[in-house]
This record gives structure tokens, sequence and C-alpha cells, in this order.
């Protein structure tokens, strides 16, 4: 099948708060998939960012989903490369951010980690779609 629907899977891995924070996602079982991509939704930061208080958009892998390392550059699928994603001024807000994977390891995580005194927080939530199954169409 050819058309997106029946090719990905879909979860809530955060659901949607306002964070100040660290958040990390649940764990994203890749078993039976062979590529991930995580959205991490981001609202309007209730702190002013900088180069001093940001967020860091970032992944992490485990082979036996106990023991997470962050994600390498070659696990990523982009052509830069993308390991992680810094958030550093107000204009980031209210806006989608993506981060790819294409390991070996089975289990993921999403992480958003701030830097600096988040007092007011920023709404975010993560979905993790999996793809690239060994059968389809993916329920």
């Amino acid at each position: 099948m050819r058309d997106l629907y029946d090719n990905i899977n879909v979860l809530q891995v955060l659901a949607p708060q306002t964070a100040t924070s660290a958040k990390t996602s649940a764990a994203i079982d890749l078993q039976g998939y062979n590529s991930a991509l995580v959205t991490f939704a981001v609202g309007a930061p209730g702190d002013t960012l900088s180069s001093s208080v940001y967020w860091t958009l970032s992944l992490q892998e485990s082979t036996d989903g106990v023991t997470y390392t962050p994600v390498m550059a070659n696990s990523a699928p982009d052509v830069n490369n993308t390991v992680s994603i810094a958030l550093t001024a107000n204009g980031q807000g209210n806006q989608a951010y993506k981060l790819g994977y294409i390991g070996s390891a089975r289990y993921l995580k999403a992480l958003a980690t701030p830097t600096g005194t988040m007092t007011n927080g920023t709404p975010i939530s993560m979905v993790a779609l999996r793809g690239t199954a060994g059968y389809s169409p993916v329920s």
C-alpha cells in the first residue's frame, strides 16, 4: 500500500502539559519497525528564552529498555544528522519539531530538557511515529 495511513503507527508518548522541568516520553518500542520519528509540539514559552534559558529536544536509545544513551548522528536519517534541537528564542514557540531515528536499538525515548530557570513553563507534548514496518498494513 502506498498510503501513509497504513504504513505508520502513531503513539502519544507525552501528553500535553506546561513544563518547567525536564520531560521524558514513555518508552517507544520499535520491535517490528525499522524507523521512527518523534514530533515535539511546543507552545508559547512562558519564560523568555535566550542563550542561557532554553529547551533542548533530543532522543535516547536503548537495546534493553533499561539503560538509555543519547542517539548518535549516524542514527539520524536527515542530511544534517540532527540529534537535538535547541529552542533559544521565544519565536521558536508555537511550532512543531521533529527528530528522526533509523538506528538499530529496540527502544527509544524523547526528552525535553531545560537549561536555566523555567518559572512559568512551556507547553510541550510528544508524538511518536513508527514506520518501515516489517508487515503492512500497520494497525
